[in-house]
C-alpha cells in the first residue's frame, strides 16, 4: 500500500486544528491514523503522547512513544540527519512514562496494604 505522505500532512494541519478548537477526539483519530502509517516526521508522535500524558493515559502514551522510536529507528537508519536527535528524545520521554507508570503501581499496590 503506497502512502500518501500529503494525505498525512493534511491530517496533521486538520488535527491541529481540531486541537485548537478543543475537539480532541477528532484530533486523536487524525494523529492516530497517522502513526499507524509510520508517519515520517515527530509531530503527531508528539501531540498523542502529550495529549494521553495530559488525560493520565499511561498505557496509550507509551505505546505512541515505542511506535516514534520504531518509526525514528528506521528514519536514523536512512540517513536523515535528524533522526538521531528525535529518536533519543523520545526514547527519555518513554523512559519517563514507564517510570510514572511504575511509581503510580507502586502507590497503588502501598495503598491497598
Amino acid at each position: 500500500m503506497e502512502i500518501n505522505e500529503n494525505i498525512q500532512v493534511e491530517r496533521n494541519l486538520k488535527a491541529i486544528e481540531f486541537e485548537k478548537a478543543g475537539e480532541i477526539e477528532k484530533a486523536i483519530a487524525l494523529y492516530e491514523e497517522n502513526i499507524t502509517e509510520g508517519f515520517k516526521g515527530n509531530h503527531p508522535y508528539d501531540r498523542l503522547a502529550t495529549i494521553y500524558k495530559n488525560q493520565l493515559d499511561l498505557d496509550n502514551e507509551i505505546r505512541v512513544l515505542e511506535r516514534a522510536i520504531i518509526v525514528y529507528e528506521e528514519i536514523t537508519i536512512e540517513d536523515r540527519l535528524e533522526g538521531l536527535p528525535k529518536l533519543f528524545r523520545f526514547k527519555n520521554r518513554l523512559e519517563k512514562a514507564l517510570h510514572t507508570k511504575t511509581q503510580l503501581a507502586k502507590q497503588k499496590k502501598s495503598k491497598l496494604k
